[in-house]
């Protein structure tokens, strides 16, 4: 039986450097070696006629069009099986009936904690797999298509394992032979580039696009959307808008220029073809809950919903800040104004979740261990000092009262440099991993972190040497006992101040949302779009949740 991976782990130290690795790697050399470009150039665009596997304009039933969109998934075996459970479904009955979509969309990061072969057929390959056979009875002679954007995940291999598994389909040609794209749970890829624009009933169209890892578009994928906007689609066709992340809900008020401004971009292209076409939706995922959002009469969705880790939504809000291009299908400059009128799970519902982090020793020993390590060297540094002066720890720390065993530390700290230079480290790291934007007010928190955390060591400490055999009575190897016992015991309580810092942080301040919940890793609370375009041309977009996987 192949293995069923549970949810990433991201406070595992072994994880978090090997993807570190990944992403500096792939951050660098995705800088110089953008293998957008190369398929491109290997996967040239069509003038005339549109390409018919992009075309279900005229396969609408008499119920209209259903299609489906997704994002997010590939993370724990369950919560990815039971959305593709949903997915595979012959219908889904809810208050009304919603029939099995007749192309499925895949919103970015298929995959985590970053792209590999083994991880995409482990994580997402063997549960829509076993998911498409549970339900094969009811599949459709002709198996639905297949689209999929990449996120950052998927990029962290350059896309190498993307493009073997969604690009594979080949158009023939004077230097190629016709190739189908793989089969996935049972549907069809049909992508040859990692963006794509697709034809539905009664002039809706979908764009999904490519950002890479910083948000950038590449120049062939602008002219194919151009191209798409002036030579594929109808005068005043209406988008439908993919993008790897919710762009306007990361824009900073004061500087949204630099996570705005691809987005904004792209929202632009299709009326620079001047054809009057509108943009309608805008879908993303990146964010792993649902999340509606209207700016005019446009629908902005962010629904992460299809398996990785649950994200908070108590700290949403609408946001408006100014900006210096138009508004899509406006004219007029002044500033964007996204008004939030949905979330999933709710937001009290959230809240309560966050208090989860109380129990962060539990849900994350591993990081513990790391509290553990980086104690157990601080401590056995003072030890060494102590002998120095011809003492112990223990001895040092056998006094009554708190300012005694702060003094004691401060005797033993100068000795050598190396316990000054760990604590000195320790600040930084507290520094570094602050979420606020500005320098100052970053090196408040982290300076305060680390002073509680720091605190709360030394009293842990001295509390435990101090109800240790008396220092005079301690020889040889037993001397090391309280050491060791003071180490693990600092160790769970500095790993319980961090759980509530990331409590307090989130439910107070609304900052954290990634890390405050990555450490929870809540597999519940699922969610993805049925959506039909209805017998007249009015598109309808059904959310489907799934608390519990």
């Amino acid at each position: 039986m192949a293995r069923r991976p549970g949810m990433s782990s991201w406070y595992n130290p072994a994880m978090l450097v090997r993807t570190g690795i990944r992403v500096a790697i792939s951050t660098v050399f995705g800088q110089f070696a953008d293998r957008r470009e190369a398929m491109a150039a290997a996967n040239a665009i069509a003038p005339s006629p549109f390409d018919v596997a992009f075309d279900y304009s005229g396969k609408a039933g008499s119920d209209g069009f259903w299609f489906d969109y997704v994002a997010d998934t590939g993370d724990g075996w369950n919560s990815t099986y039971a959305m593709a459970r949903l997915l595979a479904q012959e219908a889904i009955e809810l208050d009304d009936r919603l029939p099995r979509g007749q192309l499925l969309i895949m919103g970015g990061d298929q995959v985590y904690p970053t792209a590999s072969r083994e991880d995409y057929g482990e994580r997402l390959l063997d549960p829509f797999d076993q998911a498409h056979d549970l339900h094969s009875a009811t599949w459709p002679e002709k198996a639905p298509d297949l689209y999929a954007i990449p996120g950052n995940h998927d990029w962290y291999d350059g896309l190498n394992s993307f493009f073997g598994l969604f690009c594979r389909r080949r158009i023939a040609g004077p230097m190629a032979q016709a190739r189908d794209g793989k089969v996935i749970g049972g549907r069809q890829t049909q992508q040859s580039r990692s963006y794509f624009a697709i034809r539905l009933p009664d002039d809706w169209w979908i764009w999904g696009t490519d950002s890479q890892l910083e948000g950038y578009i590449d120049q062939p994928q602008i002219d194919y959307f151009l191209h798409a906007a002036t030579e594929w689609m109808n005068p005043g066709s209406k988008l439908i808008l993919c993008v790897g992340e919710p762009s306007w809900v990361h824009a900073d008020p004061k500087d949204p220029e630099k996570s705005f401004n691809s987005f904004s971009y792209l929202e632009w292209l299709a009326e620079k073809s001047g054809r009057g076409h509108r943009l309608r939706v805008v879908l993303t995922g990146d964010s792993h809950h649902y999340a509606r959002y209207m700016e005019d009469d446009r629908h902005y969705i962010v629904c992460g919903g299809g398996g990785a880790f649950l994200h908070p939504t108590h700290q949403l809000k609408s946001i408006e800040f100014p900006w210096r291009h138009p508004r899509p299908n406006h004219a007029a400059t002044g500033s964007r104004s996204f008004r939030l009128f949905t979330r999933y799970p709710s937001a009290m519902t959230s809240f309560g979740l966050a208090f989860r982090n109380l129990l962060f020793p539990l849900l994350n020993p591993l990081f513990t261990l790391v509290f553990a390590l980086s104690y157990g060297v601080f401590n056995w540094l003072l030890n060494v000092n102590a002998r120095v002066n011809g003492g112990t720890l223990a001895s040092a720390l056998d006094v009554p009262t708190v300012g005694g065993a702060v003094e004691g530390y401060w005797n033993l700290l100068f000795v050598s440099p190396w316990p000054t230079l760990l604590l000195a480290l320790a600040c930084g790291g507290y520094y570094y991993f602050a979420a606020v934007k500005n320098s100052w007010g970053r090196f408040a928190v982290g300076f305060v972190h680390w002073v509680v955390q720091t605190f709360v060591a030394l009293v842990v400490t001295w509390q435990v040497m101090r109800c240790s055999a008396p220092p005079e009575a301690i020889e040889g190897w037993a001397s090391a006992k309280p050491v060791i016992v003071a180490t693990l015991a600092a160790a769970l309580a500095g790993s319980a101040v961090f759980g509530l810092y990331l409590l307090t942080s989130i439910n107070v301040f609304g900052a954290h949302y990634n890390e405050a919940f990555s450490s929870l890793r809540i597999a519940g609370y699922k969610s993805f779009l049925r959506m039909r375009i209805r017998p007249g041309g009015d598109l309808e977009i059904q959310p489907v949740g799934l608390r519990r996987t």
